[in-house]
């Protein structure tokens, strides 16, 4: 849909798929600025300070901290283990450790033909997800409050975790996308509470919905059950995985593809709906 919309109102993008950033890849981007994130904090051991009394280690719950040597013990943390949750810190009667900010990954903000574009990287095995993808709707509110007219498109991450929750932070509307598949009506049924747990006017699309069809009408009446409003069905489209390819929108690739009617139709009718 972003090409579709860029043609109307100003673009501010948003890939809040941290752990698996992948817009760019149908959206090539430019990155322009680096940014480093802290979002958690790992105990330090100050071995000056230490007296070898081993505290630390029984008491972290994390096995966090590791002990080397004979005599004296070495003891020192584990960053990967560490959870920042301080117990070492207000055990320890020599005041030999501290908590030190982590770098947990980074954020970009890139350039590409229809905006501004925020995207991450989290760090493999590091937390904070959602506090990284709270930095960048952050950054991406900054910059369209310089023009009224601009629409921010935040893309979410699969769930309902820390992500999700904080790309539903402040949140105008919220459009899911889903699929005929016995996952994809739980995963449905999943966001759709997540969503209306924070009062977002929530739309639902049905991808690839003629691969089963009583599949498709269980979600339709999953929908009205729950006061969501159908905006319509992407049908399957071989021409969507040659686009892919390409790495093009599907609605730049072949415009009159029967997935780009689709997507064209149903973005007038969610014009309709909300302007």
């Amino acid at each position: 849909m972003v090409p579709l919309i860029a043609h109307d109102f100003p673009l501010v993008l948003v890939d809040a798929d941290v752990d698996a950033s992948n817009l760019e890849l149908v959206i090539p981007a430019i990155k322009k600025n680096r940014h480093p994130f802290f979002g958690g904090k790992s105990a330090v051991i100050d071995q000056a300070l230490c007296t070898h009394c081993g505290r630390c280690k029984a008491v972290c719950r994390f096995h966090a901290v590791k002990a080397s040597g004979d005599v004296p013990v070495t003891y020192s943390i584990d960053p990967m283990k560490c959870e920042g949750c301080a117990v070492c810190v207000l055990q320890c009667s020599s005041n030999a450790i501290q908590l030190d900010p982590q770098q947990d990954g980074f954020w970009f903000e890139s350039a590409c033909i229809y905006g501004t574009f925020y995207h991450a990287h989290l760090f493999p095995g590091h937390s904070n997800s959602g506090k990284l993808v709270s930095a960048i709707i952050s950054a991406a509110r900054q910059t369209a409050h310089q023009d009224p007219q601009t629409i921010i498109l935040v893309d979410g991450s699969p769930g309902i975790g820390c992500p999700v929750i904080a790309a539903c932070n402040q949140s105008d509307l919220s459009v899911i996308v889903t699929e005929p598949t016995l996952s994809g009506i739980h995963d449905f049924e999943r966001i759709v509470d997540t969503t209306l747990h924070f009062k977002i006017p929530t739309f639902m699309i049905i991808n690839k919905a003629d691969l089963d069809k009583k599949n498709a009408s269980r979600i339709l009446e999953l929908s009205r059950n729950l006061g969501v409003q159908f905006l319509g069905s992407i049908p399957f489209d071989s021409q969507f995985n040659q686009a892919m390819l390409m790495a093009e929108s599907i609605t730049i690739y072949d415009p009159c593809s029967p997935s780009s009617l689709a997507v064209t139709e149903i973005l007038h009718f969610l014009e309709q709906l909300i302007f």
